[in-house]
């Protein structure tokens, strides 16, 4: 009794496995004989089910594929469309823009953002991969605040201005969304890696660019210390000055490391180096 209860709550995989079990319950002769047909029919019958089950799943997988291509064929098609029809609004509503002057839907008047606008020079476009965004967003900020531009038209104003990534991050945000300038800019920053983080890293790595003059560098480093939200005071002046210096000495794989955990202090930063290099039997030299 105890074998055969053995033998039935135990899952045999093989037939060596069944032969096996059949020596341990003491089958002899013909019972033997008997035993092994069944045990092996009941694993022949078991792996035709898997067999069978794999078919299935396979070719569930091979209808989906097709249908899941065809969505995201649909999808693309749909942000490609969207996307054009936003350069061609952007475009017919860009000489507007740049004049100060857009229509009000809410009342269907035209109105101007600013008498004055007009007397001030064009904003040009955005130029995706040739200007820096947060500068030019800057700049953006100050034209905009210069010819008194009511805030709640700055999203319209901007995105008549963008094109390539940029044009591309606005076109994949809601309709509320895009009517927010804060969650644009933050959308667009996100895109262009210019977290804390990126300006950090761009403050690490800047170098003046052609026809760029002292003062002018001066200011763009200080602007990416200021969007790097980095505390105006000496002891965190310091700490970044020093954590920079750290990362850029230290082994590359451990400044990766240490960048992705966004420690805090420095003595964070030392205890955590510390454990990395102990951890690989490693020096801070090597």
């Amino acid at each position: 009794m105890t074998g055969m209860y053995w033998n039935k709550s135990t899952k045999i995989s093989t037939r060596e496995e069944i032969v096996q079990q059949a020596d341990l319950l003491g089958y002899r002769g013909e019972k033997r004989e008997e035993y092994l047909k069944q045990e092996f029919k009941v694993l022949a019958e078991r792996a035709a089910r898997k067999e069978e089950l794999e078919e299935e799943r396979a070719a569930k997988k091979e209808e989906a594929e097709p249908a899941a291509k065809k969505e995201e064929a649909e999808r693309t098609s749909k942000l490609e469309l969207e996307k054009m029809r936003l350069e061609t609004e952007m475009k017919m509503l860009q000489p507007k823009i740049q004049a100060g002057i857009v229509k009000d839907e809410t009342v269907g008047n035209t109105s101007r953002f600013s008498d004055a606008s007009a007397k001030h020079p064009k904003l040009p476009q955005f130029q995706d991969g040739k200007d820096d965004l947060d500068i030019w967003l800057t700049r953006f900020k100050r034209f905009a605040e210069s010819n008194s531009w009511s805030r709640d038209k700055w999203s319209s104003s901007l995105c008549a201005l963008l094109t390539g990534r940029a044009l591309d991050c606005y076109g994949r945000l809601s309709s509320e969304q895009a009517q927010d300038y804060d969650k644009v800019k933050q959308a667009m920053m996100k895109r262009y890696d210019l977290t804390e983080d990126g300006h950090r890293r761009k403050f690490r790595s800047c170098k003046p660019a052609e026809g760029e003059s002292p003062d002018m560098f001066i200011v763009r480093i200080v602007t990416w210390i200021e969007l790097s939200r980095t505390e105006k005071s000496y002891e965190k002046l310091k700490d970044l000055i020093v954590r920079e210096q750290f990362m850029n000495a230290c082994p590359e794989d451990l400044a990766t490391s240490l960048r992705e955990k966004d420690l805090p202090t420095l003595e964070r930063i030392a205890k955590e180096a510390d454990l990395f290099l102990q951890a690989r039997h490693r020096k801070l030299c090597d």
